[in-house]
C-alpha cells in the first residue's frame, strides 16, 4: 500500500522566474510555465539539504528525455506520483483601476559569452589571427558571441506548487526512515525560495506538508487552478488552454493550463476570485487532493 504524501506551497514572485528549456547550452530559451521536474527541484533541495545529503554529486544520469546533473534528483523523480504548478493574477481594486498582471516569455541579447567551443574546427585560424586583420575581427564574433538569455516575467504573479511522493519508496531511495522523512518534510516544505534558476527568488504566502490525500479514479470530477496531463483529463467547466511542456521524464506533452490565455510565449491567468475549471479523470488516470478536490490537485497516470 502507498504512504502517500504532498507537499504544498503558495508562493508570490517578484519579477518572474528563469525555466531554461532541456539541452540548450548557449542561447538558453525558458519556458513559460515551471514544468514538472522544476516544482520537484523547488520542494527536493530544501528537502535534501535538511536531510544532509549532498544535492549535486558531480554525475549526469539518462533520464527520460534529458540528463539530470545530480544523482539524487533521479530518487526524488522516481518517488514521484504526481508534480503540476497554477497560477493566478492579483487585481488591484482601488475604485477606478483596474490592473491584472500575466506571465511573457522574452529574450534578451544581454550577456556576451566567451564560447570557443562554438568554432568548430576553426579554433587553429582564431589562435593565429594578426590583430585588427581581418581574419582578427571575424574570430572576435566567434570567440564573443552575444546570445539571448530568455526569462518568463510575471511580476506579482501567484504560484501553486504541489509535489505527491510515494513517501516510503522517497525514503528508501534516500536511505532515512519514513518517520524521519515526515518529520523532516514539514520544515522542508517551509525552505521553497525560488522557483527554477537561482535569480528566480519567490515569497513564501502558504506551505504545508499533507499526509491525508484524497484520490480521484477515472470518472470523478476534479476542480484545480493546476496544469493537468490532456490525456488523463477531460475539461469539463471553466477555461483552460492546451500547451505542450516536458513531463516528468522530458518528454514533451500536451496539458491543460488553467488560464484565459495560454501559449509559449504569453499568459493571462485566471484572477483570483475566479473558480478553478472542473475536469474528468480519464482511465488509467488517478488525481491527488490536498484539500478533497477543490485545490492543490494533481492529475496523472497511475502507477
Amino acid at each position: 500500500m502507498l504512504e502517500i504524501r504532498a507537499f504544498y506551497a503558495k508562493v508570490l514572485t517578484t519579477w518572474g522566474f528563469v525555466v531554461r528549456h532541456k539541452g540548450t547550452s548557449a542561447a538558453q530559451p525558458s519556458y513559460p510555465v515551471p514544468i514538472p521536474t522544476t516544482v520537484v527541484g523547488a520542494f527536493g533541495y530544501p528537502l535534501l539539504r535538511l536531510l544532509e545529503i549532498p544535492v549535486s554529486t558531480g554525475k549526469k544520469i539518462k533520464w527520460g528525455d534529458g540528463v539530470l546533473i545530480t544523482e539524487p534528483m533521479k530518487a526524488l523523480l522516481e518517488s514521484t506520483l504526481a508534480a503540476s504548478a497554477g497560477f493566478t493574477s492579483s487585481l488591484n481594486k482601488t475604485p477606478g483601476r483596474f490592473v491584472k498582471t500575466g506571465l511573457a516569455v522574452y529574450q534578451e541579447p544581454n550577456r556576451i559569452i566567451a564560447a570557443p567551443y562554438r568554432t568548430g574546427g576553426q579554433m587553429g585560424r582564431i589562435r593565429k589571427a594578426r590583430p585588427f586583420s581581418p581574419e582578427f575581427i571575424g574570430a572576435i564574433q566567434l570567440i564573443l558571441p552575444v546570445q539571448a538569455v530568455g526569462a518568463t516575467y510575471a511580476p506579482y504573479i501567484t504560484l501553486e506548487l504541489l509535489w505527491v511522493v510515494d513517501a516510503k519508496k522517497l525514503a528508501k531511495e534516500l536511505g532515512v526512515s519514513l518517520e524521519k522523512l515526515d518529520s523532516i518534510a514539514q520544515k522542508a516544505v517551509y525552505g521553497v525560495v525560488r522557483v527554477g534558476s537561482k535569480e528566480s527568488l519567490v515569497a513564501l504566502k502558504d506551505a504545508r506538508y499533507v499526509k491525508d490525500i484524497k484520490v480521484y479514479r477515472a470518472g470523478e470530477r476534479v476542480k484545480t487552478r493546476l496544469y493537468v496531463p490532456s490525456s488523463c483529463a477531460e475539461r469539463v467547466i471553466g477555461t483552460a488552454e492546451e500547451l505542450i511542456i516536458p513531463d516528468l521524464e522530458y518528454k514533451p506533452s500536451n496539458f491543460y493550463i488553467p488560464a484565459e490565455i495560454a501559449s509559449s510565449n504569453l499568459i493571462i491567468p485566471l484572477h483570483e476570485d475566479a473558480p478553478p475549471p472542473e475536469f474528468k479523470v480519464l482511465y488509467p488516470c488517478v488525481a491527488y487532493s490536498i484539500d478533497n478536490g477543490i485545490a492543490g490537485v494533481g492529475v496523472t497516470y497511475e502507477r
